[in-house]
């Protein structure tokens, strides 16, 4: 279920324009990459990434900083807990 900010701004799927723009694929890209979107609006923003090479850019920034986020946490709890032994 998307958070009701979100399902406002999604203008495409209450036009019927059946494309989603950079600014909604933009507002979604941590969800798309977490699974959290219906099967529909995952379509749309994967046929968007395709056609868009600036989205594109976004969502490798994205996973980009979150594996550096999530591979630093790791080091970081791994460098905490030999330090306290």
């Amino acid at each position: 279920m998307l958070h009701p900010s979100l399902t406002k701004q999604l203008s495409w799927m209450n036009s019927g324009a059946g494309h989603m723009s950079c600014r909604d694929t933009i507002h979604l890209i941590c969800w798309y990459l977490e699974g959290r979107l219906s099967n529909s609006v995952e379509v749309e923003i994967k046929r968007h990434l395709q056609s868009c090479p600036d989205c594109h850019m976004v969502l490798e920034a994205a996973i980009s900083t979150l594996d550096h986020y999530f591979t630093s946490e790791g080091i970081t709890a791994a460098g905490a807990s030999t330090q306290a032994a």
